[in-house]
């Protein structure tokens, strides 16, 4: 009988040139890969605790310093990501888990609104006979996605990385006639915009202080 639940934590190697494309427009790669790091080991660091497993799902392999650091530190399993793009990927993944597991959860690694509770309400709401549940993002995107069960229906056509990501997916949740509820709305880290809101927020600004003061110069400029 299936019981475990497990997080999924997707990530990519926290380099220059690699994540966060739109945050480095303004920030520079180094500062925008710096950015990322922070928020990588925060999210691993969060989820390693509390009724669940948790396992991280690297892209585009697991053979990164970064990742074998969070692995040790945190005693958490890694996976390399399979699939030609980002709604492959998911399903893979999920799809994976769901083979000895009652519920599945994934999460990305840019949201720091994102908490435990919004991991436990997800369950929750599987547990109570939700499909699919989601933590829609300020940006028309979704932080969180969870399954009992899964179908390539439900990334079919997603314009990854656009503001109907969560529509289309709920459109296809619904051709399905799957049952899913959507959580309060959080927001993730994608621009200078989103930075700069985390940055001056009581609750987030100490996650950024370090990685703000290794590019003070720079970082006052653009906070200027």
């Amino acid at each position: 009988m299936r019981h475990k639940k497990t997080v999924l934590c997707f990530c990519k190697y926290p380099d220059p040139g690699v994540v966060k494309s739109r945050l480095a427009k303004d920030l520079g790669e180094k500062f925008a890969a710096a950015v990322y790091k922070v928020m990588l080991e925060h999210t691993v660091q969060t989820f390693s605790h509390g009724d669940h497993v948790l396992a991280l799902h690297c892209f585009p392999d697991t053979h990164h310093a970064f990742f074998e650091y969070c692995s040790n530190k945190y005693h958490v399993p890694l996976y390399r990501q399979e699939g030609d793009d980002l709604g492959e990927r998911m399903l893979h993944a999920i799809r994976s888990h769901l083979k000895d597991d009652h519920a599945v959860v994934l999460i990305g690694s840019d949201c720091p609104e994102l908490g435990l509770d919004h991991i436990n309400e997800a369950f929750h709401l599987l547990d109570a006979g939700n499909d699919v549940v989601l933590v829609p993002t300020r940006d028309g995107g979704y932080a969180l996605i969870g399954a009992t069960r899964i179908d390539s229906l439900v990334f079919e056509g997603v314009p990854w990385s656009t503001a109907r990501v969560l529509d289309k997916t709920l459109i296809n949740i619904n051709t399905l006639r799957w049952k899913s509820s959507c959580l309060s709305e959080v927001r993730d880290v994608d621009t200078l915009e989103d930075y700069r809101y985390f940055l001056n927020n009581e609750d987030h600004q100490q996650l950024f202080e370090t990685v703000h003061r290794s590019f003070l110069a720079q970082a006052d400029f653009i906070m200027g």
